[in-house]
């Protein structure tokens, strides 16, 4: 049991493969036992999620929810809140050789709901309905600039004030360089010829040039992998190097990337901006929001902010103004957490786990976010599986889930007898 969790949860291996894996080594261990079947390993991680959501949590004053809807096939949002500490983070912090950035495994699951509809109210009535089944209310709510969280946010704590409600410093550094790049029309050029380039290599033997994806969803805050690409394929253009199995001549090259000379300038001007973001990130995953956040991260912007007007000096003065809103209400000798990466993390790792099933809307494997905080031991595995049975599991699916797409599709393309009218 403990091997098939790991091999799925630590290493990116679906349960097929798992299991197949653990049959290929079970010569290896004495007995006869048999491998488990994909289904089966696929229950125990379930259970897992439902005894790590439902566990009873520490009574505490100084617990912090993250919170954030995550979408798939389908009307559905699922809200998601985890939790953490400040007293577990503080501790992290004050290690030695230690990122103080948060972990899945720092994490404790708290709530997964599906909603067909979600507004402020709905996510207050969440809210409000998790703290009186827990019996905590949270020191802080961190979330992201979305509309319906915000002010599902803000109604909470209007009725607990010892609640602060903080936004997350990724979204507020996406927004603030997505303001620069749509008013920029170079970028905006730039992405049209990095797109015909790509369409006019692909299948040409100058395919390895290829520029990455730029993801449609949250594509502000994966702009780092294209800009990476832009400077290197510059460097290659402007001092060409063989490149085994294939060869060209000047001209064929010429044709296919000159256009990437013309963005000399504004590549420089953007990569900056990439730096200005992420050491506000760095430096606000490892400290959090306090009285002296922008104090202290003004001072590692100064290269930014210093000389002329630039983009990267505009981003950099936003997120100073946005990091001090975010602390000014913070007592002298407190911090409070101000990224919600490790979510957006959590809820990637979570569509990993279900693969093609997030294509059939909301299923169990939702429940692979909650194993996925759970640190697999042999007493935490041996604690679940005593504690949630399979009925459990099902009862959980039945009050949370309704049927997904992939049922509903089922019943639509059913065969129908013949003589019968459709419904």
């Amino acid at each position: 049991m403990l091997l098939f969790l790991r091999v799925v949860l630590s290493c990116a291996v679906g349960f097929r493969g798992a299991a197949a894996v653990l049959e290929v080594v079970s010569s290896l261990f004495p007995g006869d036992e048999l491998a488990p079947s994909p289904n089966g390993g696929q229950m125990w991680l379930l259970r897992l999620g439902v005894y790590e959501l439902s566990r009873p949590k520490e009574q505490a004053d100084d617990w912090v929810w993250i919170l954030d809807h995550t979408i798939q096939t389908g009307p559905d949002k699922c809200l998601v809140v985890v939790g953490v500490r400040l007293s577990a983070w503080e501790a992290k912090r004050a290690e030695e050789n230690r990122s103080a950035a948060l972990e899945h495994r720092d994490l404790s699951m708290w709530m997964i709901e599906p909603v067909q509809k979600s507004d402020g109210p709905t996510v207050h009535q969440q809210l409000e309905g998790l703290s009186q089944q827990t019996g905590v209310v949270p020191r802080q709510m961190l979330s992201d600039c979305g509309a319906d969280l915000q002010n599902g946010i803000a109604r909470f704590c209007g009725q607990h004030p010892q609640t602060t409600a903080a936004k997350d410093v990724s979204h507020a550094a996406a927004n603030a360089v997505k303001r620069e790049l749509n008013h920029d029309p170079q970028w905006l050029a730039f992405l049209g010829d990095a797109s015909q380039a790509k369409a006019k290599m692909r299948q040409t033997k100058f395919a390895f040039l290829l520029p990455p994806e730029l993801k449609a969803k949250a594509r502000w805050m994966n702009l780092d992998p294209l800009l990476t690409w832009s400077r290197k394929a510059m460097a290659f253009v402007a001092m060409p190097r063989p490149v085994p199995g294939v060869s060209w001549e000047a001209h064929e090259l010429e044709e296919k990337m000159d256009w990437i000379r013309c963005y000399q300038e504004p590549l420089a001007s953007w990569s900056q901006m990439l730096e200005v973001t992420a050491t506000s990130l760095t430096y606000i995953r490892e400290h959090g929001y306090h009285q002296d956040a922008k104090r202290e991260l003004q001072a590692e912007l100064a290269d930014f902010t210093a000389g002329a007007e630039t983009p990267a000096s505009r981003v950099a003065k936003a997120l100073l103004t946005f990091v001090e809103e975010q602390s000014g209400n913070i007592p002298a000798g407190q911090r409070l957490l101000g990224s919600s990466e490790v979510l957006e993390s959590l809820i990637g790792k979570a569509k990993q786990l279900e693969g093609q099933q997030s294509k059939s809307g909301f299923t169990k494997m939702i429940l692979g976010l909650a194993a996925s905080v759970c640190e697999v031991t042999e007493q935490k595995v041996h604690a679940a599986l005593a504690a949630v049975h399979v009925r459990d599991v099902t009862r959980w699916i039945k009050a949370h889930l309704g049927i997904s797409l992939q049922g509903q599709r089922c019943h639509a393309f059913a065969p129908t007898n013949p003589g019968t009218k459709p419904a």
